[in-house]
């Protein structure tokens, strides 16, 4: 088995500092490895729509959240729930509406 060493992360990073990382990496819990990694999510997705919307300034947020499902789980998955967040979008309109 292979082990992090033996495959440099990053080519801007030293070895010295990518093993300081994983040597406190392993010091810390289960939990929170798991808190940190729940924090990068929702960083990228929060970055991912922040591109989105910059890309597609005229689309809804139903629109936006179909455009970020296709990224993350492929177009078949995202033409699935398509229908369904374009309708509810939709009802949330006719609601404020009144």
């Amino acid at each position: 088995m292979s082990n992090y060493k033996d495959y440099p992360l990053s080519r801007d990073t030293s070895a010295e500092s990518e093993e300081l990382f994983f040597k406190l990496l392993s010091k810390k819990s289960g939990a929170e490895k798991l808190r940190m990694m729940c924090e990068m999510t929702a960083a990228v997705r929060s970055l991912t729509m922040i591109g989105l919307r910059s890309r597609h300034p005229d689309d809804s947020e139903a629109q936006l959240k179909v455009r970020m499902a296709e990224l993350l789980y492929g177009a078949e998955v995202a033409a699935r729930i398509r229908d369904r967040l374009l309708l509810d979008e939709s009802a949330e309109d006719s609601v404020v509406k009144k």
